[in-house]
């Protein structure tokens, strides 16, 4: 068993009339689509022709492209085998749009892929490393509709103006969302051309994003992939089943698109979520819809107004001087008027109530799985 990566160094010399297009090809654009390819990818207002990889990689910035620092290694070494590939040598790629905005709390990025000879693949990118595209993650506990979630669903109409026939849609963590998102919504000469819709890990939606009568019109093309420990894949509401891949991660670190295995050209598949980690999601939902709508949002403003009094824009930032951004988002704990600092107790409080009325019961879970 190998990851992505494997497969590609494995079947990359084979075209897709030798081997078919599978759920490992749309793995790998699901995560391709987390580069920057500012400038090297013509964006849906330009009306230019696709470009090959090839073409990418003479035009393209890579310090751009690599800019986030998540999985920056294994980014570039997908990107360097991916050059090698007769599989991939033909590929256009076109319609890139990719949107940072701080005041607005987005973060938004698609591209559509032309595989030779395959139907072209509309990929939503997930979150990437900025403060910003977190927030907006947390915002979805709260507001019906994100700013990404109404850019996918323009985003699709653009792109499919431009492609015949039918297509493939697909995204990874909050691209998976996206991917969903954009398909119900999408008009019905629109969901009529959607072949498949790929959510990897991707997390739900409040009930009132995406009603039940809304998903019937495209369930049956509906594709939840979700890692044996998902924690992402099952936030909120998702009324989609799923098929469970196998990790060689741990724990949350299964988000990880690197760590799923492929076999044979195949996602290794398992038969279900871990029950002990289900569980735990059950109660992190439970919390979650414990508060009211204006709850969460106040949770949510006041844990990022604190993020914010270090400066920093990234995760990465965040940890690599993670000692003092501690010391300082405690200080803003303690500044913080008093009833503010009661609810966050309080909202704190339950979720530990929650968790502790839950781990009992998941440690039986896990006694029993390992047999003891």
């Amino acid at each position: 068993m190998g990851n992505v990566i494997d497969y590609l160094k494995e079947y990359g010399d084979k075209s897709f009339a030798e081997y078919p297009f599978c759920e490992a090809d749309v793995l790998m654009l699901a995560q391709l689509s987390y580069l920057k390819f500012d400038g090297a990818i013509p964006t849906p207002g330009e009306h230019k022709e696709a470009v090959t990889l090839s073409r990418i990689n003479e035009t393209m910035n890579p310090d751009k492209v690599f800019e986030d620092k998540w999985y920056e290694k294994q980014n570039r070494e997908l990107w360097a085998t991916l050059l090698t590939c007769r599989r991939y040598e033909n590929m256009g790629c076109n319609y890139y749009r990719s949107v940072t905005e701080a005041e607005a709390e987005t973060q938004f990025g698609a591209v559509t892929f032309f595989p030779e000879g395959c139907l072209p693949v509309i990929a939503f990118r997930g979150t990437d490393g900025s403060i910003v595209g977190w927030k907006e993650d947390f915002n979805m506990a709260f507001l019906p509709v994100v700013p990404a979630q109404k850019m996918s669903a323009v985003y699709l109409y653009q792109a499919v103006c431009h492609i015949q026939g039918d297509f493939l849609i697909c995204g990874h963590s909050k691209g998976g969302n996206l991917a969903v998102f954009s398909s119900v919504w999408a008009d019905e000469s629109v969901q009529k051309r959607i072949v498949g819709i790929y959510s990897l890990d991707g997390p739900g939606f409040l009930p009132e994003s995406v009603p039940a009568d809304a998903y019937e019109s495209i369930r049956g093309r509906l594709h939840r992939i979700l890692p044996y420990s998902s924690l992402v894949g099952m936030l909120l509401h998702s009324l989609e089943s799923y098929e469970v891949v196998k990790s060689s991660g741990f724990g949350p670190g299964q988000h990880d698109c690197y760590t799923w295995q492929i076999e044979a050209g195949k996602l290794v598949k398992l038969p279900d979520i871990q029950l002990s980690q289900k569980h735990r999601n059950e109660a992190l939902n439970r919390w979650i819809f414990s508060l009211s709508e204006k709850e969460r949002e106040r949770f949510v403003n006041t844990l990022f107004e604190m993020i914010g009094q270090t400066k920093v824009k990234t995760l990465t930032d965040f940890v690599a001087d993670w000692k003092n951004n501690l010391k300082i988002c405690l200080r803003f704990m303690r500044e913080l008027e008093p009833e503010t600092r009661q609810y966050l107790r309080q909202t704190l409080r339950a979720m530990m109530e929650i968790y502790r009325n839950t781990v009992g019961h998941v440690r039986l879970l896990e006694r029993k799985e390992s047999g003891v």
